[in-house]
């Protein structure tokens, strides 16, 4: 259930997208403040008075409070109610944002909810977590929703679901993070790790009994054998590189991963710490290894790696002392770089364009120079060419009092951004949307009060005739009044019968329903509604007959021929006349309606259709005029792929010249 009141600024549209990006920075924060600081914000823009986000179980059929504001609310965390007792029982038939301002007045006034707690306004939508139904995010108050919902609080809402969606599962992935962590941390305590002696060669000479609990062989099975003969060949290449060569000049490596080949010929992750053993001499006799299974770990790293990737945000390290860069895998995927390839800090820099530069190693000074952190929005070009909006948190990192690194995180937040610019674009169309209705309704008044004021002015005509009807000739007079006021009243029926087709035109645009059309016809019927008001000033509207058809649509077309008709007798003087001229060439038809009143200056006319400043004069009679009649004519007469065009002078009349297509 939508609102009616799509008339929104922009002031309200940057409220709603600053209060998502309040929302959305709030990374440092837990889970459940996170989600009460959500609800909190959320309920006070909107002007509610309680936010909730529940849990749902289809199973039972219940609905429990997760999260609510205000505390002073009566509710409580685990709470649990019926669910087809709660309003969430309609959002989920909808299975899409549902707001209803005025309860009392809805299809559901009879709801089980309604009729316990009495919330007059709602709008909620449901919290869907990796395809699965997880509960509701809905806002509530017992008053109704004074101007209804906007069209922006429903994109609010639904981008609110998806964050807290988002929040949930982030959560999620954490905890068992941190439980698979946990478990790792207690199994490498209560485990011996696998301590090894070779030769020079890596032959094993002592194996320690655990490496049947980590690698499946018993001791005996490894000794005599060859260490490397169990390294993953990819891996073994690169221990025969750098960590060999250290092994060398240091006498020690520590912390080396590899994979390993375990009894069953799967391959497992695993951490060594290699020394040399010397004899008394100084002389190198053997190798001492301390390895541990980090298959656990490595997954963890994985996943951690993954849910990067999938959030498209990576982490960084600056090093001001020694000006080594470290970048996270995500952060050289964003930068469409090779991942593990050279890092220099000018290059870096050039993939920000203009002024963005400056920005960044402005922000980049502030934290080395004034210990400021930093958080901004960039454009950003990729080593591809892909341009990206990204977001470069750092901070400074200090000791005694001079900062030695930078670290922070860098996102691609393109699609976060051009979402916001779509918002924006469509509230942009929404105001035009809303202009065009309200020009729309003037005119119906405005065409409205011309025909009615022709009749009141015939029925005026007839009262004083029948006070004065003593004679046969009276009485035919006032009956032939009559007869013009039943066909005005006729008129001005089928006139608001056409006008308010006008506004079931949905979304401001206007379908043109071309059939063929008489234009003499048109004018004909046109004039005819002002008959009185042309008579009243004693003006004379002389029209040529016509046989000249083209297709057009009629309602448009009479609409554009009634301004025109009544803006010429508007602003004529008594006993004036005016020129109804038509004529054709091979392809268009011309339409002039000329006469010869109070005209108009050449400020006045260029002001004509200027929508900001459409010029508002009356008329001989004081009649009052709007300036929206000749706005609507130039758009319905350009929906004929047809121009209307001017020819005045202050004191010399105005020609109107109305030029359209035959087809």
């Amino acid at each position: 259930m939508r609102s009616n009141n799509t008339s929104i600024g922009f002031g309200e549209t940057e409220k709603r997208l600053q209060l998502l990006y309040q929302i959305t920075s709030q990374s440092k924060k837990g889970l459940n403040e996170q989600l009460d600081n959500a609800l909190e914000l959320t309920t006070q823009l909107l002007e509610m008075e309680i936010g909730i986000i529940s849990s749902i179980s289809k199973e039972s059929d219940t609905y429990s409070i997760r999260n609510f504001f205000p505390e002073d609310s009566g509710l409580s965390m685990g709470q649990t109610f019926d669910l087809g007792n709660t309003y969430c029982s309609i959002t989920l038939e909808s299975d899409d944002v549902i707001a209803i301002n005025h309860m009392k007045e809805s299809a559901y006034e009879r709801h089980p909810c309604y009729n316990a707690f009495s919330l007059e306004a709602y709008i909620g939508i449901p919290i869907v977590i990796d395809g699965e139904l997880y509960g509701t995010i809905n806002f509530s108050s017992p008053n109704p929703k004074e101007g209804g919902f906007v069209p922006s609080d429903y994109t609010l809402i639904k981008l609110l679901s998806e964050w807290v969606a988002a929040t949930i599962k982030r959560a999620r992935i954490v905890k068992a993070l941190r439980e698979k962590n946990e478990r790792l941390e207690l199994i490498s305590r209560n485990s011996a790790d696998l301590i090894c002696l070779h030769d020079m060669d890596g032959v094993y000479t002592f194996v320690s009994p655990s490496v049947e609990n980590i690698l499946g062989f018993t001791y005996k099975e490894l000794l005599g054998t060859n260490h490397a003969d169990l390294i993953h060949e990819e891996d073994l290449e690169m221990l025969m590189d750098v960590p060999q060569k250290e092994l060398e000049e240091n006498g020690v490596i520590t912390n080396t991963g590899y994979r390993i080949r375990n009894k069953k010929g799967e391959y497992i992750w695993f951490e060594s710490s290699v020394s040399i053993i010397k004899d008394p001499d100084g002389k190198s006799i053997g190798l001492q290894s301390i390895s541990r299974d980090i298959t656990a770990r490595k997954k963890l790293e994985l996943m951690f790696e993954n849910a990067q990737e999938m959030a498209h945000v990576g982490g960084w390290e600056f090093d001001l002392i020694t000006g080594e860069i470290f970048w996270t895998d995500e952060v050289y995927r964003i930068h469409d770089k090779e991942i593990g390839s050279e890092l220099i800090l000018d290059e870096g820099m050039d993939h920000f364009p203009g002024e963005s530069r400056d920005k960044l190693a402005m922000a980049i000074n502030k934290a080395t120079m004034n210990h400021e952190k930093y958080d901004l929005v960039l454009p950003f070009i990729s080593e591809k060419k892909v341009f990206k909006w990204v977001r470069a948190i750092g901070e400074p990192h200090i000791v005694d009092g001079n900062v030695v690194r930078l670290s922070g995180t860098f996102q691609d937040i393109s699609k976060q951004v051009n979402y916001e610019k779509r918002i924006i674009a469509q509230n942009e169309e929404l105001l035009k949307l809303t202009e065009t209705r309200d020009k729309l309704y003037s005119i119906i008044a405005h065409d409205l009060k011309g025909a009615f004021f022709g009749i009141n002015g015939m029925i005026e005509l007839l009262i004083d005739e029948l006070k004065e009807s003593k004679s046969k000739l009276r009485i035919e007079n006032s009956i032939k009044t009559l007869s013009l006021v039943h066909l005005s009243s006729k008129n001005a029926y089928e006139l608001l019968e056409n006008l308010l087709d006008w506004i079931r035109v949905q979304n401001g645009q206007i379908s043109v329903e071309k059939e063929k059309v008489s234009i003499a016809k048109l004018l004909t019927d046109s004039i005819s509604i002002f008959e009185t008001s042309a008579a009243k000033k004693g003006v004379a509207v002389n029209m040529q007959s016509s046989d000249i058809h083209i297709m057009g649509d009629v309602n448009m077309l009479s609409t554009v021929f009634r301004n025109l008709i009544s803006n010429a007798i508007k602003y004529s003087e008594k006993d004036d006349e005016i020129e109804v001229d038509i004529k054709e060439n091979a392809h268009s038809v011309a339409v002039s309606i000329k006469d010869s009143g109070i005209g108009m200056t050449s400020e006045i006319k260029d002001q004509l259709f200027d929508k900001n400043n459409r010029p508002q004069r009356r008329g001989t009679l004081s009649e009052k005029g709007t300036g929206l009649g000749l706005l609507l004519c130039k758009e319905l007469v350009e929906a004929h792929n047809g121009t209307i065009t001017v020819i005045s002078e202050e004191n010399n009349g105005s020609e109107f010249i109305v030029n359209l297509p035959k087809l």
